[in-house]
């Protein structure tokens, strides 16, 4: 399969909170059950989460 054929990765709430936060800081949000995607509490890092969905953490 070439490049252009690849099916596009989708990202999970852990790559796209890796951008921004140490694992440390991930793990301890976690712990916590403050991570949430569109409003649900994540229980699991590598849920799906594509562009167009909201990951807020705490109260922000």
């Amino acid at each position: 399969m070439s490049d252009a054929e690849q099916p596009e990765e989708i990202p999970t709430v852990r790559t796209r909170l890796e951008a921004m936060l140490s694992e440390e800081r991930i793990a301890s949000h976690l712990e916590r059950r403050v991570i949430k995607l569109d409003g649900v509490v994540v229980e699991d890092l590598d849920t799906p989460a594509s562009p167009g969905t909201r990951i807020v953490i705490g109260g922000s």
